[in-house]
Parts: C-alpha cells; structure tokens; sequence
C-alpha cells in the first residue's frame, strides 16, 4: 500500500460504552455486514472485543488519526459515555480523537458540551448528532436540533450528523431534503453526513453541490454493490468534499483501506478525501 496520510472519520472501538453495543455483542451478524461490503475476514476484534486488539490494529493500519463519534439514544446502538470517549482519546491524542455525541432532549446538554470542550488538549474535535436514533427519533431540521447547530456554529466546530443507513425507525429519517434544510439554515455550519445518505445517493450529492457547508462520508457503503454514483461523484465534482471513514469494526481498517484505494482515480483525489478533506474540518495540519 502506497504511503499516505490516512483520517479515518468513524471508528468505534470497545471501549466506554460501544463493547456493549450490538456490533460487538452479535459478532456474528458483525462479521455477516462485513462479508456483504466485501470482507468474508472480519476484524480481529469482532471475536475479541477489547482496546488492545483496537490499538494493535490501529497501529498496522496505516491510519494516521481515527475519529471516534459517540452515541446517545436508542439501545442495542450505544449509549456511549462521552466523559469514557474523551478519556480514552486523551490516552493517545496523536492517534484519536473524538465527537461526543449530544442529545438535543436533555436540558443540561449544552453545559455537558462546554465542560467537554474546557480541556486544553484538544481531543473533541466537533460533536455528533444522530436525531433519528434519540429516544425519541425526530428529524434533522427538527425544532429541537436548532440549538445543537447554533452551538456548533458558534464555536466553529464540525458536526457529523447521520442521515443514511438504518439510522431512524424508517427511511424517511434518511432523506436527504431534512440535511439540505439545515444546510441551508446554518451555511456557516460544516456538517459531515455520516453513511452517506445511503441509500439517497443521488439526492445526498445535490444536496452537497448546491451547499458548501455538505460533506459526505458514505463510509462501508462506499464500497456496497451500487455504489457507482458515490465513485463518481468522489472521483470528480465532490473529490473536495467527500471524507473517507471506514464504520469500523464492520470492516476491518487496512483491508477497507486498501480495497477503497482501488476505486480512486488518482493521487490527488487520494490526498483530498483520505486527509485533507478531513484535517481541514478539525483544524490539523
């Protein structure tokens, strides 16, 4: 594999609450997604859940630096402990770092984001927003996620927010119209679509190109059968707005790594979506 600088924008590891999450607690099924993207050889870790399998897979990777965004809301999916998150990334800030997950319901959420931002080791790059898997699922331009943007805004920090996959309790949680309308509403806002859009590929790339403030990261649904449009588009018009993340431990973090280096056009699509893209968004050089 070529020598390259690598951000991983979605990993999550065993630890402060994802060990306890289905993706390690059904390791069978895990390792089922796995071999449907294309990997019959799951991750280490799915059979053995623990940080050092993490760290020693993190280190063989050539990954550079892995986004860990936490979770809130819905069982089975998390929760995570964002205080157990920043820990561990505070452990090793050159390789980690993290996007505590808020949740718009609770009163105290933006003083919990503030304590976690007074750190002076700068290890919350952003903060994450799944509105469909709150308790209570809503969607993206919802009444009650207007504060999280303006928050974001205000301190000029990314937000990952998930609008594809089976992220809500039905598609309708996915459509790319509800990104466009906070897009919209807070250009200052720089919002990173976690899974994509998937599976309103098309529609997530328009919502992009008509606002600067979109980027995606279709993450293991980059390389799912279908999968041609979010080539396309990577490869071309959106090279400076796609992100790669790899959803880890559905996919294994070198294999990913280098099965998705197949599907990019050149050296300087390379460089874009797999660091410069990323480092841009989170303020590192």
């Amino acid at each position: 594999m070529t020598a390259r600088r690598v951000i991983d924008f979605r990993v999550r590891p065993p630890v402060a609450g994802f060990e306890a999450a289905s993706m390690y607690t059904q390791p069978d099924r895990t390792a089922g997604m796995g071999a449907g993207f294309g990997f019959p050889v799951p991750s280490p870790v799915v059979h053995k859940p623990s940080p050092d399998e993490f760290e020693s897979e993190l280190r063989q990777s050539g990954i550079e630096l892995a986004v860990i965004p936490g979770r809130v809301g819905a069982p089975k999916v998390g929760p995570t402990s964002n205080d157990g998150l920043v820990a561990y990334a505070r452990s090793q800030p050159e390789r980690l770092c993290v996007f505590p997950a808020i949740d718009p319901a609770r009163s105290d959420w933006r003083a919990d984001a503030e304590r976690l931002l007074r750190g002076n080791d700068r290890v919350v790059k952003g903060f994450a927003l799944e509105p469909g898997l709150l308790t209570n699922p809503v969607y993206a331009d919802d009444p009650l996620c207007l504060p999280v943007y303006e928050f974001c805004v205000e301190r000029r920090l990314p937000l990952i927010l998930s609008a594809g996959g089976n992220i809500g309790p039905d598609c309708g949680h996915t459509l790319p119209v509800y990104v466009d309308r906070v897009a919209r509403d807070f250009p200052k806002l720089k919002i990173v679509i976690a899974h994509g859009g998937w599976p309103w590929i098309t529609a997530i790339h328009h919502v992009a190109f008509r606002r600067g403030n979109v980027y995606v990261s279709p993450d293991m649904y980059a390389l799912m059968p279908g999968n041609e449009a979010y080539i396309t588009a990577m490869n071309s018009y959106l090279s400076e707005r796609f992100v790669y993340a790899s959803s880890y431990p559905f996919v294994p973090l070198r294999g990913y790594l280098e099965s998705f280096l197949r599907v990019v056009a050149n050296d300087v699509v390379a460089e874009r979506v797999l660091f410069s893209n990323a480092a841009a968004l989170i303020g590192i050089s």
